[in-house]
């Protein structure tokens, strides 16, 4: 009995199949920057290699850490995090027209990505206290929404901003908030959402524009939606090959190691290489949920379920995007995309999932 005991816990010391894929997929975004950069370009290639290294020792660590930490830590994470999104403001580092990056020695990190998992953290606590979801939980919660939406739309990364607002709603709906509830404050977003227009700067506008018609601006505003089209279907089957991704190379395809990853990756691998990927996505997926399902703590399985759901979120927005399907929005591909704020993120959430997996049904 004790013998059996103990097997039974050294296997649930970590989900082998989790951690396993979650490495698969760093090491392919890894391999594919190097084919599509190597040997003209190999900056992405080996500062993404550093930050995945980085981000695997974070996953370690953060996978030994009780659920009992995050939920004391929620607040401060939340405060750290909004006062850094003010100083990135006031003295952050700025390309192409936006402010987004906050350097520290050597390095430079984008605050908003790890806004997003603060938020998940406040939102299961708030949440999971107390019975029902009252509105005060609502208020309360879309407030604490409220001001990094706004700071973040001011860098602006528009993107990232409104990623929350969904992030945010899905939160209410694994908490078990009423049809009633969902029901108002979806209906009060769609009425609000056309006036939400006028808010935004002209490219921005622009960008809604070429989304629902490229061809207006076709070498403007339109080339990156139809460029990445492009890209990903000349992949066909097997894809051009290793080196080979020619609209890549020829830099036909803008930001193919950022924002259309996936297209270049089309490309070069073809459907095989697309069905591969998102078979990993779908593993990485189904495994979290698996582990939603099975924690016994309310704030444990907020946290896990709004872990999964940014990843979805964050993969279906981009993959609209670079088919077409949803506007140039600049949100990265999860694990793929280079960019060591978002890698160092998603490898953070797989290590809390992790340790929710281990200690979960205690706390």
């Amino acid at each position: 009995m004790r013998r059996e005991k103990v097997t039974t816990n050294f296997h649930r010391r970590c989900d082998w199949i989790l951690l396993g894929t979650t490495v698969i997929l760093s090491l392919w975004g890894i391999f594919h920057l190097y084919t599509i950069s190597f040997p003209h370009q190999a900056y992405y290639f080996i500062r993404q290699t550093m930050w995945v290294g980085m981000g695997m020792g974070l996953l370690f660590l953060f996978s030994s850490l009780k659920p009992s930490f995050w939920k004391k830590a929620s607040y401060s994470l939340y405060g750290i995090f909004s006062l850094i999104l003010i100083l990135v403001l006031i003295i952050g580092e700025g390309t192409h027209g936006a402010q987004r990056w906050l350097r520290v020695g050597m390095f430079s990190f984008q605050p908003s990505e790890f806004v997003k998992l603060s938020l998940i953290l406040i939102f299961a606590k708030i949440l999971a206290s107390g019975e029902g979801i009252s509105w005060v939980k609502l208020g309360l919660s879309f407030s604490l929404t409220l001001l990094p939406l706004v700071l973040i739309a001011l860098q602006p990364d528009m993107g990232s901003a409104l990623i929350l607002l969904p992030l945010w709603l899905g939160m209410l709906f694994l908490a078990g908030a009423s049809l009633k509830k969902m029901a108002v404050i979806l209906g009060a977003g769609i009425s609000l959402f056309p006036l939400s227009f006028f808010l935004l700067r002209p490219y921005q506008k622009m960008r809604i524009i070429t989304f629902l018609n490229p061809q207006r601006d076709p070498l403007g505003a339109g080339w990156s939606s139809l460029q990445s089209k492009i890209a990903l279907g000349s992949g066909r089957l097997l894809g051009r090959g290793m080196g080979e991704a020619l609209h890549t190379r020829l830099k036909f395809l803008p930001q193919p190691y950022t924002d259309f990853i996936f297209a270049s990756s089309g490309e070069e691998w073809g459907f095989i290489g697309v069905l591969f990927l998102f078979t990993l996505y779908f593993l990485i997926i189904l495994r979290g949920v698996k582990i939603a399902k099975e924690t016994g703590s309310g704030f444990a399985r907020l946290v896990s379920g709004g872990i999964v759901m940014l990843l979805f979120l964050q993969v279906f927005i981009n993959l609209g995007m670079v088919a077409g399907m949803m506007p140039v929005t600049g949100i990265p591909l999860p694990l793929m995309s280079y960019g060591g704020s978002s890698v160092l993120m998603f490898l953070t959430g797989i290590g809390i999932l992790i340790s929710i997996d281990k200690f979960g049904l205690k706390y």
